[in-house]
Formats: C-alpha cells, structure tokens, sequence
C-alpha cells in the first residue's frame, strides 16, 4: 500500500500493482543515486575544462569536449530518473527488469569525449 507521503505526480507514473519488498525500492534508488554522481561528475569536470583547460591553441576543441560532458551529464541524469521509474514499475507489476539504455549511452558518450581529449593533446603537442 502506498504511503499518503508520496506525491500525486510520482503516484501517477507509477503502475497500480502491489508495493515490491522495501529492500529492491530502496537498491533501485541506490542505483539511482549512483547515476546522479556519475551525471554530476561529469557536469563538474565540463566546467573544470572549460574553465581551466582552455589554451589558444586548444580553445576549441576544449569548449566542445566541455558541452560534450556537460551534455552528457545531463542526459544522464534525466535518463536516470526514467530509468528508476522503469525498474519500479517493472517490480510492482511483477516483471523483469527491463534493459538498461543507460550504460551503452554513457560508453559511446565517453568514447566520444576520449576522441575530443586525444585531439586536444595532439594539438598542443
């Protein structure tokens, strides 16, 4: 049974089925909280580059991996969001988890940010 304390919003989103057992609610939103630091890690280390990296010679390319790991620390962390939702739909209604999106997202997009660096170094070399 859900609590009077949870607001309409998240209530709506959330399937009608039976509460999971407290322990996988609160790993789900453990996970959560873990691709929030990654998300904010990300947005921080955006703005060291764009802060404190940028050269003459690098400017550039350094701006661009900067909105590069702010952007992707955004979608992530809206990504997270949907994702806690999913798995906790997907436990009340008695499913499976469903496929995480998340991880496949977050390695292309710091493959990307690999190619910008290796690019910023070789030009100041």
């Amino acid at each position: 049974m859900r609590h009077n304390r949870t607001p309409s919003w998240i209530n709506r989103r959330l399937s009608n089925g039976t509460d999971p057992d407290p322990r996988f609610s609160l790993a789900n939103e453990r996970t959560f909280l873990a691709w929030v630091r990654t998300a904010l890690g990300l947005i921080a280390l955006g703005v060291a580059v764009a802060t404190f990296v940028s050269t003459q010679e690098t400017k550039g390319v350094s701006l661009l991996l900067a909105a590069v790991l702010v952007l992707l620390g955004g979608i992530l962390a809206a990504g997270s969001w949907w994702r806690w939702l999913s798995v906790e739909r997907a436990m009340r209604d008695g499913h499976g988890i469903p496929p995480s999106t998340l991880a496949p997202f977050l390695a292309v997009g710091i493959g990307v940010i690999s190619v910008l660096a290796i690019v910023a170094v070789v030009i100041t070399v």
